[in-house]
């Protein structure tokens, strides 16, 4: 007996309609319909060929379904833009690999949830989170997955590469789970995951509209960089050097501290323009060349490494009915221990800011003039 649902996960995962499969496949659409609606038995040959086309094992199709995230997520970041396919690949490999997280949690005692309650001020949520998170208001957030994990919230890594759609949030039941996609930029992974933190704690069972992913935008500045810590850090004019020198103790992208220098008046309105057409000119609007590493979340790794030892991939596959291909792809979206990040130091133990960025310009004044 296979399972519909397991079919048609697989099936989404590949980015493929029924029609495209049914082609590639030389199996009846109709057929395929119906075995994905458990009223057709499709039998042992055609199943080999689907697993074969699909990349799964015969006998994940003969497992059911665990975790089901419904239709689509309903807070998907920058879902403008993502065709309905790739938002559905994302939806299914995320079910999965949140499936392969909580089986092994049934194995091992991991942190509670410790969730601020739900609010729905911005500001309020952002000072909550940072106190739950126990981080100082002066301090940047460094490591977000991991304090998220550490808190009980499920952070998984996706093995598909981010295309400017990098993260998704859902409550399924009383678990918040964040899905994280594959990005090199570690200040755009860091903003999107802030923004999913507000959605879990500003709104929950609310559909997706402009007014909510706002929020959440809201929710991220206050958080990641609280703007009167920032008014007091960030120099009366700052320079595009400036914005990189914030940017390497903040973590969080130049075109966001452009924007929050706005808000601060520290920015006319020209300037303000004259800054993103240079970041434009510089290639910079989507790449920025400060280079943040991403942090990767933990969980799923260091569980499947306590449950099957310091190369889990075998047995994490073996025990969720995986490729060994697809499972060593979503390890890699998991840190290593000795990929962990180093805490960073908060603000009362580093000289102050604003010193620093004025001791860097005289230093490059200096180099200049020699």
């Amino acid at each position: 007996m296979i399972y519909g649902a397991r079919l048609r996960q697989a099936r989404e995962m590949a980015l493929m309609t029924q029609a495209e499969l049914a082609r590639e496949t030389q199996i009846a659409q109709a057929h395929l319909s119906r075995a994905e609606r458990d009223s057709y038995d499709l039998g042992p040959d055609r199943l080999t060929l689907l697993a074969a086309h699909l990349e799964f094992p015969t006998s994940f199709f003969s497992t059911p379904q665990v975790v089901d995230f419904g239709q689509r997520p309903v807070h998907f970041r920058s879902q403008a833009g993502m065709s309905m396919k790739q938002a559905d690949q994302a939806t299914r490999t995320g079910e999965v690999v949140a499936e392969a997280v909580w089986r092994l949690e049934t194995q091992f005692v991991g942190p509670p949830l410790r969730m601020p309650i739900a609010q729905q001020d911005p500001v309020s949520a952002a000072a909550s989170a940072r106190l739950a998170l126990g981080l100082g208001q002066d301090e940047p957030v460094g490591g977000l997955p991991i304090l998220l994990e550490r808190m009980g919230v499920t952070v998984i890594g996706l093995p598909l590469r981010a295309m400017r759609r990098d993260a998704f949030s859902l409550w399924v039941g009383d678990k918040p789970v964040i899905a994280l996609l594959h990005t090199d930029a570690g200040d755009r992974q860091l903003w999107s995951t802030a923004h999913e933190v507000g959605h879990l704690l500003l709104h929950r069972g609310l559909p997706a509209n402009r007014d909510i992913e706002s929020s959440a935008d809201e929710f991220a500045l206050q958080f990641l960089t609280p703007p009167s810590v920032l008014d007091s850090e960030m120099p009366a004019h700052p320079t595009m050097s400036d914005f990189a020198l914030l940017k390497r103790r903040w973590g969080v992208s130049i075109a966001a501290l452009i924007r929050l220098a706005r808000r601060l008046d520290r920015l006319t309105p020209e300037q303000y323009t004259s800054l993103f057409k240079q970041m434009s000119a510089r290639g910079e609007r989507l790449r920025e060349r400060t280079f943040i590493p991403p942090v990767k979340p933990r969980g799923l790794r260091a569980m499947a490494e306590l449950a099957y030892g310091v190369a889990p991939a075998s047995g994490l596959a073996e025990e969720n009915q995986w490729s060994l291909r697809f499972t060593e792809r979503v390890l890699e979206r998991h840190a290593r221990a000795d990929e962990l990040p180093l805490k960073k130091l908060p603000a009362r133990h580093v000289r102050g800011n604003v010193t620093n960025i004025n001791a860097a310009r005289r230093a490059r004044a200096n180099r200049h003039s020699v």
